[in-house]
């Protein structure tokens, strides 16, 4: 088990900093809440497809209009102030287990590698991912409250 400062960060809750959601509002104060938890020393964990799934969700927003290219520039510079370690182990050696995972849980790989990151750390996720949460909590992940 690692600090118990440590949270494994979804992009779905990053995200929410660039494009807030307006279905459901609960989900944009979910995101805050886990972001303010940079101010109480906690550290973010995540895999090495988290940099380009928040890129491609600034890249589609952009284009399709929703935000600007100054917002998207504005959310990048956020993001690098957050305390955001990325996890080398899960592009390099954990193929394998994200394979399996996906399989087990019905997951899209993606989703696997946030799955497999807790897993391995004995860390907190941190999703508004509903379906990542319910495989997360049928794994034995804690989601953060």
């Amino acid at each position: 088990m690692i600090d118990d400062k440590v949270i494994v960060l979804d992009n779905s809750i990053n995200s929410r900093l660039l494009w807030p959601d307006s279905a459901d509002p609960k989900n944009n104060q979910y995101a805050l809440y886990i972001i303010q938890q940079a101010e109480q020393n906690s550290v973010f964990y995540v895999p090495t497809i988290w940099h380009y799934e928040l890129t491609q969700v600034a890249y589609k927003l952009t284009k399709s209009g929703e935000v600007t290219q100054a917002d998207a520039q504005n959310y990048f510079n956020l993001i690098a102030l957050l305390p955001i370690k990325t996890d080398l182990r899960s592009h390099s050696d954990c193929s394998a287990s994200t394979y399996s995972l996906s399989l087990q849980y019905n997951l899209s790989i993606y989703d696997a590698a946030y799955l497999e990151l807790s897993l391995r750390l004995g860390a907190p996720l941190a999703s508004n991912d509903k379906g990542l949460k319910k495989a997360a909590q049928k794994a034995g992940v804690v989601i953060f409250a």
